[in-house]
């Protein structure tokens, strides 16, 4: 194959492309103006192409990571009421600082995109707005300003709350018009505010409908923070686009049958989020937790186990469920640079293969947010977001991060965050 001078090659030893099947040996990537234009066997290279091209043979390149739920104002605390406390003491000026460092962190982390679900004081909008002006490293992001919740209710110290249809239909508009990407609605109370209630719903039918509708005619999917079976069932009925967490659990915190969650969901427009954190992450085989990590672990882990745990995901996928996978990084035991973790999670959690699990993060994810005509896979056409990882063999896990590629530009190299195009 012969090109102009202006394409880049890469030769990456394993490729995999995130649409979850089975990785391509010894490739070549071409990139062209920040996209993807080829991807064919290094073979089939031009001999006199090959002397210039960027030598990863000894690499895996699977897409750039989208973490679909992050919160890049949170400071990964050992405890939710100091990441409260926190949040809560901080100056805007602090926060900002806050999520320009996460958005740092994301990048050494392979992660080229990120949903942020809990903003405040539009903070994360401007943080998006710079990085994309190129003012500020980061990876894209997609903000759903501050969570609409109500009085009392989960995250409700984030600042924004309604508690009727009017005041819900009044909140979205107010939040489309700031230009928020997607909404996040706390359908249920959730375990980072203390005062609220993890089992039951904190909207009924008709003010999710609202939201709904009003995200949809702005042109903004939304998301719902779904802690119990009923909160699932209203948020399905009313139309979200995804389903954050979805834990399938009675009143009394118990685990429901999946089989009726995947009848509610088969044959749906709604993807479901799972959120595999610090408390999933110390569950892994080869863990180290502190004391405080394990026994939070154990305490939010229904078996003890992560295959036990999360079972579940896989009865959703084998139905035709999207299903991305996410770090809710920014809470307890989550930095943002330790996604990898999350991904191998995945892998024990929900009984994949390495390169299904890098599906669920990258395309799965892509499809969610509504971007997978841009994002998600190696393919022509995409934008050139690629995450470099060591070793090339994937048939049981993935190596850590060595680069990072943004928009078809290094970012990252072995641990930097590389800086030349900043404005």
């Amino acid at each position: 194959m012969t090109t102009s001078d202006d394409l880049i090659w890469i030769r990456g030893g394993t490729v995999l492309t995130g649409d979850g099947g089975g990785a391509l040996t010894d490739s070549a990537i071409g990139l062209r103006d920040g996209l993807i234009e080829h991807v064919i066997p290094w073979i089939d290279l031009d001999g006199e192409l090959r002397a210039d091209a960027i030598d990863l043979s000894e690499y895996t390149i699977a897409p750039g990571f989208i973490d679909a739920h992050v919160h890049l104002l949170f400071t990964c605390e050992s405890d939710h009421e100091v990441t409260r406390t926190t949040f809560q003491r901080s100056s805007t000026a602090e926060l900002a600082l806050t999520g320009a460092r996460n958005a740092v962190e994301c990048l050494l982390g392979g992660i080229t995109t990120v949903r942020d679900l809990g903003d405040t004081r539009l903070v994360v909008l401007a943080l998006r707005d710079a990085i994309a002006a190129g003012t500020l490293p980061g990876p894209r992001v997609q903000s759903a300003g501050a969570p609409l919740t109500t009085t009392g209710g989960h995250l409700h110290w984030c600042g924004n709350t309604a508690d009727s249809v009017d005041e819900v239909r009044k909140v979205v508009r107010a939040l489309c018009t700031a230009g928020v990407d997607v909404l996040k609605i706390m359908a249920s109370g959730g375990n980072m505010t203390r005062e609220s209630n993890v089992r039951d719903p904190q909207f009924s039918l008709e003010e999710l409908t609202v939201a709904v509708t009003e995200a949809h005619r702005f042109g903004r999917r939304v998301a719902a923070h779904s802690l119990n079976a009923e909160s699932i069932r209203r948020s399905v009925q009313a139309g979200v686009d995804t389903l954050e967490h979805c834990l399938w659990r009675d009143r009394e915190g118990l685990p429901l049958p999946t089989e009726t969650l995947v009848e509610l969901l088969r044959g749906s427009t709604t993807s479901v989020t799972v959120t595999l954190a610090g408390i999933q992450r110390a569950l892994l085989p080869d863990a180290d937790p502190t004391d405080v990590e394990r026994a939070a672990a154990l305490a939010a882990s229904p078996t003890g186990g992560l295959s036990s745990d999360f079972g579940w995901v896989k009865a959703l996928m084998d139905a035709g469920v999207n299903v991305a996978l996410a770090s809710d990084a920014g809470v307890r035991f989550t930095p943002f640079r330790r996604f990898h973790e999350t991904v191998r999670c995945g892998i024990e959690g929900f009984g994949v293969t390495p390169s299904q699990a890098v599906g669920m993060a990258t395309h799965n994810a892509a499809k969610s947010l509504g971007i997978s005509d841009q994002v998600g896979l190696i393919a022509p056409g995409l934008r050139g977001d690629l995450v470099v990882l060591e070793g090339t063999d994937v048939s049981q896990s993935l190596g850590a991060v060595h680069q990072v590629y943004r928009d078809g530009r290094l970012v990252v190299d072995r641990g930097q965050i590389l800086l030349d195009d900043l404005r």
